[in-house]
């Protein structure tokens, strides 16, 4: 394991833990879910290699998983 994915799963870990305790709040709902967008974020870009994938691609997931956190928040 890499130093990189290393630190990327420390910061996964303590996401985890952070949505967890604000799962405790009943007005956290919109925080929880740009929690889930981060950590979404950092698992495609280190996990699936998209930092070497076509810039397209990149940008495709980049604007899906903004509309689907946009429509998210505003449901939430």
């Amino acid at each position: 394991m890499t130093r990189a994915n290393t630190i990327i799963w420390a910061a996964l870990m303590l996401l985890t833990g952070l949505s967890f305790v604000l799962g405790e709040r009943v007005t956290a709902s919109r925080l929880i879910l740009l929690v889930a967008g981060v950590k979404f974020a950092l698992v495609a870009w280190q996990f699936m290699d998209l930092r070497h994938a076509a810039l397209r691609w990149s940008a495709g997931l980049a604007g899906l998983l903004a509309l689907i956190l946009g429509l998210a928040v505003f449901l939430a």
